[in-house]
């Protein structure tokens, strides 16, 4: 965890360009002051102010704020850290979790800075629970459509978490995600079961033509691509339609954007 500048007491300004972190923080009870494109889950955040993308800040809007803390999310936004400083007491930028483990210890470094140390620890409990998934699958890759692709390696939060969902990872990659401009056909070669992150919220079958005769399920887009409390939830949704045979894994909570007084997160509560 990169933290710059200090912090006098509870942050009561906050900012943040990390959605993972974010929907974490609405659990939480804290209130934002400002937020990123992409914060959606839960709807609330919607109501923030935009005040940046996963990879811009607006700097007249942090003026505007001068908040006590800006939250970010290392190393994709290591760029914004000196501007970020410029106007906030302090800035914490947060690495991408290696496993659940990390998940769960970002989770609870939050709650301690918001002095809510139990209710931390319960949500991070309730994270880790929610993950207990029985076997489905071996050898399984994930593969995100980002435009290119990225493939969730084995030291990344997503092979764990998918792992611990039913979902044995493949072994094999030493890495947290790799990226290619073109779909992974090495890799997806090698794999006994696919899950491929589509690039929009629907689904078009010319997206896996390069997934051949492999076994796959496909998943709306952001439903791996973060680590929040609506991870666990998303992956039994996974795990349901895969237990069906189906291809198909949504309505997960990019589509839905769900409430936080829906039964969504009835679980965390």
């Amino acid at each position: 965890m990169l933290l710059v500048g200090s912090l006098d007491g509870v942050p009561r300004k906050v900012v943040s360009l990390n959605p993972s972190v974010n929907e974490f923080l609405a659990l939480l009870g804290v209130e934002l002051a400002g937020r990123d494109v992409f914060s959606y889950r839960p709807r609330e955040l919607m109501k923030v102010p935009i005040i940046g993308t996963f990879t811009e800040l607006r700097e007249d809007a942090v003026r505007a704020i001068s908040p006590d803390l800006t939250i970010l999310y290392y190393p994709v936004q290591k760029h914004l850290v000196d501007v970020a400083t410029r106007y906030s007491k302090a800035v914490v930028a947060v690495p991408t979790p290696v496993d659940v483990d990390h998940v769960a210890s970002i989770f609870r470094f939050f709650a301690k800075l918001f002095d809510r140390d139990e209710e931390g620890d319960r949500l991070a409990g309730a994270y880790r629970d929610l993950l207990r998934g029985r076997p489905l699958y071996d050898g399984v890759l994930a593969v995100i459509n980002l435009g290119a692709y990225d493939v969730a390696c084995t030291m990344s939060y997503v092979a764990d978490a998918l792992t611990k969902a039913g979902f044995k990872y493949m072994h094999g990659l030493p890495c947290v995600f790799r990226h290619f401009p073109e779909p992974p056909a090495e890799l997806v070669s090698r794999a006994k079961f696919v899950i491929y992150e589509a690039r929009g919220r629907r689904f078009y079958e010319n997206e896996v033509d390069f997934l051949g005769d492999k076994e796959f399920v496909v998943t709306p887009n952001d439903t791996l691509a973060h680590y929040g409390p609506s991870l666990p939830i998303d992956l039994q949704i996974v795990w349901g339609a895969v237990s069906r045979g189906e291809r198909w894994a949504g309505p997960t909570s990019s589509m839905l954007r769900p409430s936080i007084r829906d039964s969504w997160y009835k679980p965390y509560y």
